[in-house]
């Protein structure tokens, strides 16, 4: 039988995937992030209150469902309407198993308010379902350049050997990256296919799939280079022939991109009466594209990508491969990554917050690395004692990948707060060692209060006293005009030499009859 461990390693890794999905509750699986990319289908299709501006229904769920501490999920827009940050993509992938979920809750018992069990279950493992089908689509792009075994062992790796499968199974199953890395793999085999035989189906595909890619996030616009950049077993001069001969499969996919991008405009139409909107205006969120944070993202022990997926730095190996056996490959797979890493590393939030082991905005490009990886293992040396530490190397990658994802799921490893002290005080341990906690960065809160804990290791000084006994009845009298006090002017390096200082401020103020006084 032809494919045929590939198809049974797919079939594997699938019950393997469910099976850890099983393990994990569902009960608040419509949280956080998740809450702002679901939050379009019951403001729409259940209260018809797509502005978000009755803030009853929405109170009520906050209190009952508890999907976050504060609704960091909205922006302000205008008339008092409400806008939701993330763009909608999710929410479409989301959509059917909403809807089988809102017919089929109060015949069960449940309240039909877009949140209770069998909304949580559904868009669970309904989600899952495209997580899936995902691995099928990789599986088809990989036998496209490799024998059926060496397919079945890339898709081990990249599910084993990568935060891929934290993020399938575990925290990150409702997240955009899994999503996203299923719809990669099905553009990367439309890509494949139209070039090896245009057809108007690939290219609708093709255009399709960059436009839901764009609505689930719209920096990963950056996948357009897929299609554009690819080049076939004719080589470029081929694949301007045959878009000469099919002209119409341009406007195809054109079409296709615009339907399926456009649920995002019209909501900004209805909601801001604009057809663009920026939703990121959060002070201190936003792109940092003049001072990329690319060694942090790659390096650092807080998230870094090779540090914690170094299945990662093979595949990247796999590049000077590709320069020498397929120099078409090369160019398309290191034009997307380079512009790839330099976007999500611009993010000021590089580390990408709690919900995530490893880079997890790098996970739809496992489907481009996995190539590169092949090319790698392909062109192994034939000395057997080679391939050995080859396949040796690989085994401790997929092995120290399990084992700190398990560190990750079991609080070992800290979400947000790593340091290289502290990961080489917990590498290799199934517990925390006592006071390793304080090795940890500083202990952010997720609210806006921030209270210092512990004092063992700070010191104290004052940097600034005043009693203003040089003025009438020491009192410093604000006005229009001279708005602040006098106060401490230092540089933060002269504060501290570390990352953070926390800083302990008091004052008496008092509020005279003027202050009521009109202007």
């Amino acid at each position: 039988m032809p494919s045929r461990w590939s198809l049974i390693t797919v079939w594997s890794l699938c019950a393997l995937l469910l099976a850890l999905r099983i393990t994990q509750p569902t009960k608040h699986a419509l949280t956080w992030d998740v809450f702002g990319y679901y939050l379009y289908l019951p403001a729409i299709f259940i209260h018809d209150d797509p502005g978000l501006k009755d803030h009853v229904w929405l109170d009520e769920v906050m209190a009952t469902y508890d999907p976050s501490t504060t609704l960091y999920q909205l922006v302000d827009g205008a008339d008092g309407s409400r806008v939701i940050k993330y763009s909608s993509g999710m929410a479409v992938a989301y959509a059917p198993w909403f809807f089988i979920a809102h017919v089929i809750a109060e015949p069960l018992g449940y309240p039909a308010d877009g949140f209770s069990a069998p909304y949580q279950v559904l868009v669970t493992y309904g989600t899952l379902l495209y997580v899936l089908i995902g691995l099928f689509l990789l599986r088809r792009v990989l036998l496209h350049f490799f024998d059926d075994r060496l397919a079945a062992a890339l898709l081990v790796l990249v599910v084993l050997g990568t935060n891929y499968l934290h993020l399938a199974a575990l925290d990150g199953a409702l997240l955009t990256h899994p999503l996203l890395f299923s719809l990669y793999a099905g553009l990367l085999l439309a890509t494949i296919r139209w070039h090896a035989k245009p057809s108007w189906k690939s290219a609708l595909a093709i255009g399709a799939l960059v436009g839901w890619i764009m609505l689930v996030r719209p920096s990963e616009l950056v996948c357009v280079l897929i299609p554009l950049l690819w080049i076939g077993a004719d080589g470029l001069r081929g694949k301007w022939v045959a878009i000469k001969e099919h002209p119409a499969h341009l406007l195809i996919a054109f079409l296709a991109f615009v339907v399926a991008a456009l649920p995002q405009p019209l909501y900004w139409r209805a909601v801001t009466g604009e057809w663009l909107f920026y939703s990121y205006v959060n002070a201190g969120e936003g792109f940092d594209f003049a001072a990329p944070h690319v060694v942090d993202y790659l390096f650092s022990f807080r998230k870094g990508w090779f540090v914690y997926t170094p299945l990662m730095v093979m595949a990247m190996l796999g590049m000077v491969i590709l320069w020498k056996r397929a120099r078409h490959l090369f160019w398309v797979i290191g034009i997307f990554l380079v512009l790839d890493l330099y976007i999500v590393s611009s993010w000021t939030n590089w580390w990408y917050a709690g919900g995530s082991f490893s880079a997890r905005s790098m996970v739809p490009a496992y489907v481009l690395l996995a190539i590169s990886l092949g090319y790698l293992l392909q062109q192994t040396p034939a000395l057997r004692m080679w391939r050995m530490i080859a396949w040796v190397a690989l085994s401790l990658v997929v092995m120290l990948n399990l084992f700190q994802t398990w560190q990750w799921n079991r609080g070992v490893i800290s979400k947000e707060r790593m340091t290289a002290g502290y990961y080489a005080a917990i590498f290799g341990r199934t517990s925390v060692p006592p006071d390793a906690q304080r090795l940890l960065l500083v202990d952010r809160p997720l609210t806006e209060e921030e209270v210092l804990k512990d004092t063992r290791d700070y010191s104290m000084r004052v940097l600034y006293e005043n009693t203003f006994d040089d003025r009438a009845d020491s009192v410093y009298v604000l006005t229009a005009e001279d708005p602040f006090t006098p106060g401490p002017d230092l540089r933060f390096n002269e504060l501290t030499s570390k990352d953070h200082a926390w800083l302990r401020i008091s004052a008496k103020l008092f509020i005279t009859d003027s202050a009521n006084a009109p202007p």
